[in-house]
């Protein structure tokens, strides 16, 4: 179903978006042919060079997406193109977050790797995260820093009224203005720190093999956890790396932190450039 539906969208998708990235539409042009013709490996080696050249564009990591799932629908397909497909479209959100197709496309994906999983009987490709992050991520960062403003401005509002008009009619309205304003104050601007916090010290990334081991510093296998079902982290799942340390990344995965093989997680791009 993957393969019969959702490649085929997608190569339309392509041609239509080529003209957005003018400096490097001669590689795209070329990877949409090799796609085109089946030729999944050479339009993957194509776009990855750019990757490489440090361009960024959301149309690049689309065309990266579909080249990926063309392969991993081919007898050609190599083990970690779902996962790599995965990291593309992800890339493609994070540099464009109303790119319905790019959403529809990852969901499919993710569909399809949990899938597989459960027939092997994996472990479930989402994991529950931490409390603080969640809340977090129900609004984007700048969202959190709006309600703090407001939150500081209703503040600021209630003590003029207080402090200054003194009258009896003023008491309620200025007491209401006060509770609110530190309300939003505290929840929004607290959230909207944490946000900054999250953005500076971790960075979104994919599993993009078919499973990534959790790994202790010394790179010995990491015990289950009792909050854990698995040490386990399949294809496809999103993790945030925290830090480097050499060959191994240590990586947030839900409420579990481990370190895993650097090549085994893609980095996904929040900014793009040209």
């Amino acid at each position: 179903m993957l393969g019969a539906l959702l490649v085929p969208l997608a190569l339309v998708l392509v041609f239509e978006r080529t003209a957005a990235a003018a400096e490097a539409r001669p590689a795209f042009e070329e990877a949409v042919t090799a796609i085109e013709r089946g030729a999944y490996g050479d339009a993957i080696d194509r776009l990855e060079l750019l990757a490489d050249q440090g361009f960024v564009h959301p149309d690049a990591s689309f065309d990266r997406a579909v080249a990926y799932l063309g392969r991993a629908r081919s007898p050609q397909r190599q083990p970690g193109d779902l996962g790599r497909a995965a990291a593309a479209l992800a890339e493609t959100l994070a540099l464009r977050p109303d790119d319905h197709a790019a959403e529809s496309a990852l969901e499919a994906v993710r569909a399809e790797i949990g899938r597989r999983r459960a027939h092997q009987g994996g472990a479930p490709l989402v994991a529950k995260p931490r409390l603080l992050r969640a809340l977090v991520g129900l609004l984007p960062e700048t969202a959190w820093g709006v309600i703090g403003a407001l939150g500081s401005a209703s503040l600021a509002w209630g003590l003029a009224l207080r402090l200054f008009v003194r009258r009896t009619s003023t008491e309620v309205p200025g007491a209401l203005a006060i509770g609110i304003g530190a309300l939003l104050l505290c929840v929004g601007g607290g959230l909207a720190l944490g946000a900054r916090h999250f953005r500076k010290s971790s960075t979104l990334a994919v599993v993009v093999v078919p499973e990534a081991r959790l790994l202790d510093e010394s790179g010995r296998p990491l015990p289950v956890s009792a909050n854990a079902e698995t040490n386990v982290v399949p294809e496809g799942a999103e993790v945030y790396v925290l830090e480097r340390r050499g060959a191994l990344d240590r990586v947030e995965w839900g409420t579990t932190d481990g370190f895993v093989i650097a090549g085994q997680v893609r980095e996904v791009e929040q900014h793009a450039r040209n």
